[in-house]
């Protein structure tokens, strides 16, 4: 083998590899750039009220959705609520517990209590996850609330 038949030889092996590393970075970051946009989350509706009759404050609020990744359609996935008092203190999270499978539309609802306290507003912010509760599948939903006033 001469001279010339090796540095063209290295250069086929230094393109490969190449066209190897760029290949892997565009279907790693195809893979997994689409976390939090699988679902476009909105809200329906939510209150915060005092029950008759009871001691607690109840947190409610019924979001919608649609599946915008088709592989996320049929996916048992889950979602979370976390409640923050006035100061940012997050007070309490709550998830749906075994999960729900996604349509490619449809509603959640969360619901949830908090002892009975002088608080008289919170956040709350609602996103859907993985059933791990670990990736982000959608927005975030924040939301203001004033004790016994609906939005």
């Amino acid at each position: 083998m001469n001279w010339n038949n090796k540095t063209g030889y290295c250069r086929y092996i230094f393109l490969s590899i190449m066209v190897a590393v760029f290949v892997f970075l565009f279907l790693q970051q195809s893979a997994f750039s689409n976390h939090g946009m699988e679902i476009n989350l909105k809200l329906n509706d939510a209150q915060f009220y005092l029950p008759l009759g009871k001691n607690v404050q109840v947190v409610k609020l019924t979001t919608t959705y649609s599946v915008t990744d088709p592989a996320t359609v049929d996916k048992q996935i889950s979602g979370t609520m976390k409640i923050y008092t006035a100061n940012g203190t997050l007070m309490k999270t709550t998830s749906i517990p075994n999960g729900f499978k996604a349509d490619k539309n449809g509603f959640q609802q969360f619901v949830t209590n908090l002892p009975n306290s002088t608080i008289q507003s919170i956040t709350t912010v609602v996103v859907f996850t993985d059933l791990n509760k670990t990736v982000a599948l959608s927005n975030s939903i924040t939301n203001n609330l004033v004790l016994n006033k609906t939005q």
